[in-house]
């Protein structure tokens, strides 16, 4: 029925735990910069986080859903000390960051077969995923997905985010799918499945651990509660 599948990640293909709020993982990160030529406290360095964040978010954009590129923020923290450190260094201050705060992380149980049961049926598989890059590139690698995928669009770098239309319009127009050949599978219902309905895409909602508090059962084609990805290759 469907010839095109496109996925989110996290939630979805991948479980994750994340920590960037208790005072623990920004001490590591602060030892990690002060090893490496940039001597913070955990303190200073979520203060500056904080308002790198604040002041990129604050922008105006065209989009209803506009998404910040996380490594401008990572930039003005390492540069505050090292002015000419180099976007690789910058970079792997990101991965690093990334690595410090995240608690768990492993593919649910399905999701290696759903991937690659679609590619050998012939099928078109993608990847929308509201992200930074920065983290996200080493986690699809990490976990074995990365060439699972046709495309991979991730948020940081088109400047929106679910559920703005335009963010999936831009996968659709690049590739020239037909909206009726194509399914969105996803664990939220705001993000993934609204954000399908409004460019008139069938969706697939899976419910897992980390979908948002309440999150209320979706207008779409197809809804499964028990968290099981697996279903993608029944319908």
């Amino acid at each position: 029925m469907y010839k095109n599948y496109i996925f989110d990640l996290y939630g979805t293909l991948i479980d994750i735990r994340t920590d960037e709020w208790s005072e623990e993982p920004w001490e590591e990160f602060a030892a990690w910069l002060t090893g490496n030529g940039m001597p913070y406290t955990g303190s200073e360095v979520k203060a500056l986080y904080d308002n790198e964040v604040n002041r990129l978010t604050s922008v105006k954009t065209k989009y209803t859903s506009p998404e910040i590129d996380i490594i401008p923020v990572f930039e003005a923290i390492c540069k505050k000390h090292r002015p000419d450190i180099t976007d690789e260094e910058v970079w792997k201050a990101g991965e690093q960051f990334r690595i410090i705060t995240t608690k768990m992380i492993k593919l649910y149980p399905n999701t290696k077969k759903v991937l690659t049961g679609l590619k050998k049926a012939g099928k078109k598989v993608y990847l929308l995923s509201n992200a930074q890059r920065v983290f996200t590139w080493q986690e699809l690698v990490k976990t074995g997905i990365v060439d699972d995928f046709d495309d991979i669009f991730i948020s940081s770098d088109e400047g929106c985010k679910k559920p703005d239309p335009e963010f999936y319009k831009k996968l659709i127009n690049k590739h020239n799918l037909d909206i009726t050949e194509c399914i969105m599978i996803g664990n939220d219902s705001t993000s993934d499945i609204a954000g399908a309905n409004a460019v008139g895409m069938d969706a697939l909602y899976v419910r897992t651990a980390i979908s948002p508090e309440n999150d209320p059962v979706p207008d779409c084609r197809y809804v499964f509660e028990d968290g099981d990805i697996g279903h993608v290759l029944d319908i």
